[in-house]
């Protein structure tokens, strides 16, 4: 079973990521307590067209004061959906943001799932409630997530192995540093035994492994054209819209045409539907179904 696409896009301009330094200033109140001094409005809802562990979550913010304002948003701060069927998100960047007398701003944030099980926002647009902060070995992983910046999947991996209690083996990925980094946080603060590198035929978690050792091989192709440098990722999502896995992964796709190839075995993901989804610099922009009969 072959599925083929052919993409082309044609952007200006990479993406802009607004992340900050903590702030310690006396002047600046988090979002929660600012909230609570009702300084400030704020709805919380889901961001259309991105990952859960993307800037799934957007903030609008909306300044009560006749003055301007700093607005702390630290890592840890948790919110929950008003749909209990959707996942709970936990913010994993620091952000600082002035906000102007009476003034409106929309931000999307970094945020993850904490329920694996749940279904993922990206979709649709989602509304959400601030919730208590998360604590201890969470707050820990969210924090050194926004510190290192693995807004990715290995990231939202570990935050699972926090959260769902799943095993170290399951923080994975393209990105190596990133697995190594993430298992020594979590095997440290749980107490666990750091698991052995992967075997180079172990396709579940060597995402280097050949192509050989897939049983049944199942894939596709991505025709595009860039103008610029862009991020560029594909991944393979179940029908309650969680990655299951990356298929291709490279933060400096060169500008110009290209085709890539993905692939997936067939014998280790067995769901009877996937979404195929192409994401540049953090945005959908491309989905397509794989039925598997």
């Amino acid at each position: 079973m072959k599925t083929n696409h052919v993409l082309y896009l044609l952007f200006s301009g990479i993406g802009s990521s607004m992340a900050f330094i903590y702030p310690t200033t006396e002047s600046t109140e988090t979002l929660e307590a600012a909230i609570k001094n009702n300084k400030v409005d704020c709805r919380f809802q889901s961001t259309e067209n991105t990952s859960h562990y993307g800037k799934c979550l957007t903030l609008v913010l909306k300044n009560n004061t006749p003055t301007k304002i700093e607005i702390a948003i630290p890592a840890g701060m948790q919110v929950n959906p008003i749909d209990s069927n959707f996942q709970n998100l936990v913010v994993t960047e620091n952000l600082f943001v002035w906000v102007n007398p009476n003034e409106k701003k929309t931000l999307p944030v970094y945020a993850m799932c904490t329920e694996s099980h749940d279904r993922a926002p990206g979709n649709e647009t989602i509304s959400y409630k601030l919730a208590k902060p998360a604590t201890g070995n969470l707050n820990e992983v969210a924090n050194f997530i926004a510190a290192q910046k693995f807004h990715n999947s290995e990231g939202q991996n570990a935050v699972w192995c926090i959260s769902n209690k799943k095993p170290l083996t399951e923080i994975s990925g393209y990105d190596t540093t990133a697995v190594r980094k993430l298992q020594t946080l979590v095997a440290k603060i749980t107490h666990q035994k750091m698991p052995a590198p992967p075997a180079k035929n172990d396709y579940k978690r060597n995402y280097y492994a050949p192509v050989t050792t897939m049983q049944i091989k199942v894939g596709g192709s991505y025709s595009f054209a860039f103008s610029h440098e862009k991020n560029v990722h594909i991944g393979m999502f179940n029908t309650q819209n969680v990655l299951v896995r990356e298929l291709y992964k490279n933060e400096h796709e060169p500008a110009g045409r290209n085709t890539i190839k993905y692939a997936f075995d067939a014998s280790v993901y067995t769901d009877s539907l996937y979404y195929m989804r192409m994401y540049v610099n953090g945005e959908k922009r491309l989905e397509s179904k794989m039925v598997m009969n």
